[in-house]
């Protein structure tokens, strides 16, 4: 596998200039940071919300939120209500960050196959998850994402939930992340995105240090292989310094993940915490396309050997992109932690 880059098909897709943001550029962006966590934190405190709203006679709240869960879970398709929602989100949200917003593609944005000229089916399998996934929004609602119809795929309990479903549904095309829905979205010929390090890699999260829970992440790799799905390792350069988190006692934290539960206590603005840390840049950099074979019963060591290109893959892009987008001084002393 070389290390070299194909710079005459490097592709940017976005990129912002800090410097000729105003300020109104920055509220609206702060604006798209809350709908999107927020509705993350609204979604999963919403059955509980109900729960007491239905005992203590608050029918207004309870009923605002059974009135969302339908239309959440009702059949509809974009219109020009969801299509200026995501033209806000696309064009506003990278304006929040002080420290710029870029989107790279390695190789093109299409994944071609040269023998036929066809377009391969692919994964984005993205890193690091972070505390919110905020390097993943930035590709959920970039109009390149949507032009080819990517799914993407998240913790399925997040994705039944209603208040987040509406907004994923909105902003673009969700998916369920359990094994069953990937299998079937694949199956059925979609592009998929997924974070596949999931919530022990949110735990992880830290400020001073790049990490990636991919070690014992195999089930992503085994579904491309039965396929035949190519995967582009997505690297998120920044996504650790957003928010502030606790760190230690990791035995323990990652054990709570083994239930869906998160184990991650994030911070970003000292006096907004919700919001990430206003002068910290993101630089997204999609891989080139690891093509894989189809095998409808792949082996052990099979998948073994695919995760491992996998992750050299992904260690390859970090080492190759760091000191662009950290700068010199920092992205010589930076490492990739895995996990």
């Amino acid at each position: 596998m070389t290390s070299q880059l194909q710079e005459p098909k490097r592709c940017t897709v976005l990129r912002t200039d800090p410097n000729t943001t105003t300020n109104l550029d920055s509220l609206l962006g702060a604006t798209a940071v809350l709908i999107f966590v927020g509705s993350w934190l609204a979604s999963l405190s919403s059955p509980l919300v109900l729960s007491l709203a239905l005992i203590y006679g608050h029918r207004t709240v309870a009923t605002t939120i059974v009135c969302i869960t339908i239309v959440a879970y009702l059949p509809w398709e974009h219109g020009i209500i969801a299509k200026s929602f995501q033209n806000f989100l696309n064009r506003y949200h990278p304006l929040y960050y002080g420290g710029g917003v870029s989107i790279i593609y390695e190789g093109g944005i299409e994944n071609i196959n040269a023998a036929t000229g066809e377009k391969r089916q692919t994964m984005y399998a993205v890193h690091p998850h972070g505390a919110f996934c905020i390097g993943w929004s930035f590709l959920y609602h970039n109009q390149r994402m949507i032009a080819e119809r990517v799914r993407f795929c998240f913790a399925p309990l997040l994705y039944a939930s209603p208040i987040f479903r509406l907004f994923a549904r909105s902003a673009n095309r969700p998916g369920s992340a359990s094994k069953s829905a990937m299998a079937g979205y694949l199956r059925s010929g979609e592009d998929v995105a997924l974070p596949p390090g999931g919530f022990e890699e949110a735990t992880l999260t830290d400020t001073s240090r790049d990490r990636v829970y991919v070690n014992r992440r195999f089930g992503f790799v085994k579904l491309c292989l039965q396929y035949g799905v190519s995967i582009r390792p997505v690297y998120v350069f920044g996504e650790g310094r957003l928010y502030s988190n606790i760190q230690g006692l990791w035995d323990v934290r990652l054990a709570m993940n083994n239930y869906n539960i998160p184990a991650i206590l994030p911070w970003g603005l000292w006096f907004f915490p919700l919001l990430p840390k206003k002068n910290a840049g993101v630089f997204i950099v999609v891989g080139k396309p690891l093509i894989l074979p189809k095998l409808a019963y792949p082996t052990k060591m099979e998948v073994a050997m695919w995760h491992d290109n996998y992750v050299r893959e992904l260690k390859r892009i970090y080492e190759d992109y760091k000191e662009e987008a950290y700068g010199s001084e920092r992205g010589k002393v930076s490492k990739l932690e895995v996990w």
